[in-house]
């Protein structure tokens, strides 16, 4: 053992590691939320490419009158 004694540090430390993140696992809520969901709406903040595509069929609305 006194020939290796790097070696067995490093293997102490990743053994120590593992044991960390293998208990932090098996404490773990199952059923706790994991936060937002893949499929949630969002809308853009800023929507003006989507609303000018319908500017060609019908113009906007500005509030005067066209007579």
């Amino acid at each position: 053992m006194t020939q290796y004694p790097e070696v067995f540090k490093k293997y102490q430390e990743n053994y120590d590691r593992y044991e960390k993140v293998k208990a932090r696992f098996e404490n773990e809520d199952p059923l706790a939320e994991a936060g937002e969901g893949a499929f949630v709406k969002r809308l853009p903040k800023d929507m003006s490419p989507w609303e000018t595509k319908y500017d060609t069929a019908m113009p906007r609305y500005t509030g005067a009158s066209s007579q």
